[in-house]
């Protein structure tokens, strides 16, 4: 009974979160607790009650958490460290525990606890704990959650700049405090480079942050760039990034333009069809949207010229027999996959997508992807 109560114990605060130093500011134990740590052994009067996959947390600002993989459906509590006393206090009950030993590795405390209504609860309850780090002995690698990076969203631009803001995702508050060493910025390169990494140009966001704006300067007006954010857990993890977005700097004379498009794949579908998907975003009103290509490279309106507009009803959404799909997606942009028939066997074509306007705005041109067709 005793060891059910307890599992259910760490249930929704009601009470004010107390900072973990009140008792004694100097106390090193304080510092020490902070943390996430699995519990590998929880004993009530000398038996293992210990719950599979627990791991309690302990934060500055005096809360914490009881992660148990959703066993007890509620889970907060304050904590206070008086001496060498860690007091607990969830809304049903209260614990007062000693501490045994304490490093940065390891933790055992025992002591008892009461419920709200005065009811004593009689019993010894020992808990020892290894902090939640690959180096640490049993405590396994660290959990990351559900982790990650938002795609970098446009704050502003200029005609030699892009600013954009992200943010880390998931249960960053169960997570991330357990990488205290994480970054996470952008990566950035010209969009006719392709998707950039963390070998391209890099910015770091300010440490510690979980959300953050970076502005990228030096850049060339009318000009397409693909960023995307990266979260590093650990200076030597894997980085995480987020989808790319590509966004374009303002023309020279100051007014906006997010206008842009990309080639996605280009393939060849025979001996004699080129397969092609682009997608583009615009705010204005094009007369010319697709792809153009030829044999020799940096193709323009002057070489072969596949305008998807002349293949869709935009109104009905139909198609003919050389366009394969085009549809909206939920961020504005369009996806328009295409079959280019009139190609020859065995020739390398460079590709690359265009968007026409009437209203005297420069054609944009994406970045250039080259296939070569299987002989007959």
């Amino acid at each position: 009974m005793a060891a059910a109560m307890l599992m259910l114990s760490f249930a929704a605060c009601t009470e004010k979160p107390e900072g973990p130093t009140n008792g004694d500011d100097s106390n090193h134990y304080s510092s020490l607790l902070i943390g996430t740590w699995r519990v590998d052994l929880m004993s009530i009067n000398g038996q293992d009650m210990t719950p599979p996959n627990m791991q309690l947390s302990f934060y500055e600002n005096g809360s914490g958490l009881m992660n148990d993989g959703d066993v007890t459906e509620h889970n907060d509590f304050t904590w206070v460290i008086n001496g060498n006393v860690i007091n607990v206090t969830t809304d049903k009950n209260r614990f007062s525990f000693t501490i045994d030993t304490m490093t940065a590795t390891e933790c055992a405390f025992h002591g008892s606890y009461m419920e709200m209504d005065g009811n004593d609860i009689a019993g010894d309850i020992r808990f020892h704990m290894t902090k939640t780090d690959g180096n640490n002995p049993g405590g396994g690698d660290l959990d990351p959650g559900d982790l990650g990076i938002g795609t970098p969203e446009l704050s502003y631009s200029t005609e030699n700049s892009i600013t954009v803001h992200a943010h880390v995702t998931g249960s960053v508050d169960q997570y991330l405090w357990q990488f205290p060493n994480y970054t996470c910025g952008i990566a950035w390169c010209p969009a006719y480079d392709g998707t950039p990494t963390m070998s391209n140009n890099v910015i770091k966001a300010n440490p510690g942050s979980d959300y953050f704006e970076i502005s990228i300067g030096g850049l060339h007006a009318e000009t397409q760039y693909n960023i995307v954010s990266w979260l590093k857990l650990t200076p030597d993890s894997e980085p995480i990034y987020s989808e790319v977005r590509t966004y374009s700097t303002d023309n020279a004379s100051g007014s906006g333009d997010t206008n842009w498009i990309n080639v996605i794949t280009v393939m060849p579908a025979n001996s004699t069809t080129l397969s092609v998907t682009i997608t583009a975003y615009f705010d204005g009103d094009p007369v010319g949207l697709g792809v153009v290509y030829n044999t020799t490279g940096n193709p323009t309106l002057n070489d072969n010229v596949y305008n998807g507009f002349e293949h869709v009803n935009m109104e009905t959404g139909e198609t003919d027999a050389t366009i394969q799909r085009i549809q909206e997606n939920p961020d504005g942009s369009r996806t328009v996959e295409a079959l280019l028939n009139n190609v020859q066997p065995g020739t390398t074509y460079y590709v690359r997508g265009y968007m026409q306007f009437s209203d005297g705005t420069p054609t944009i041109y994406s970045n250039e992807e080259s296939t070569t067709t299987p002989n007959e």
